[in-house]
């Protein structure tokens, strides 16, 4: 095997990882929110927002966003109301164990945040530049393709 394709090999565990163990959040009663879903809640967190303010920051369609937004309704994590001036805007805010949940997901992310962190101080100065451009590289593969 060449070190392109141990790297390729080591890049897909972590992000199986992180999707696995930081992206999914398991509820009291079993039922699992999604990446889309978490980050619904953290952003909701802030502020209420309509479905296309939510689309727009996520940069997801309205489509995908209204599914979201049903499930994490559905289980009781957020509430709609219509907007007093525009009937036909619809609002969404978290309930209190929508909260508790957005709460859970963004401590998911301090704790990767802070082990990352870690795991980059191991490496030299010289090092977390080289890990730097690489990362900036693979991130910009798609404009190369476009």
């Amino acid at each position: 095997m060449s070190e392109s394709d141990n790297i390729i090999q080591e890049l897909n565990t972590f992000v199986q990882t992180y999707a696995a163990n930081s992206e999914v959040i398991r509820t009291a009663t079993t039922q699992q929110i999604n990446a889309t879903q978490a980050h619904l809640l953290m952003l909701l967190q802030s502020q209420n927002a309509t479905n296309t303010v939510l689309a727009d920051t996520m940069k997801l369609t309205k489509p995908a966003i209204t599914k979201a937004i049903k499930n994490l309704t559905t289980h009781g994590y957020v509430t709609s109301s219509k907007d007093a001036t525009d009937k036909r805007s619809i609002h969404y805010s978290l309930t209190p164990e929508g909260v508790k949940l957005a709460l859970q997901h963004e401590q998911l992310h301090q704790n990767l945040h802070h082990d990352i962190s870690a795991t980059v101080s191991d490496f030299t100065s010289e090092q977390q530049a080289t890990i730097m451009t690489f990362l900036k590289h693979i991130n910009h593969l798609k404009d190369n393709h476009s």
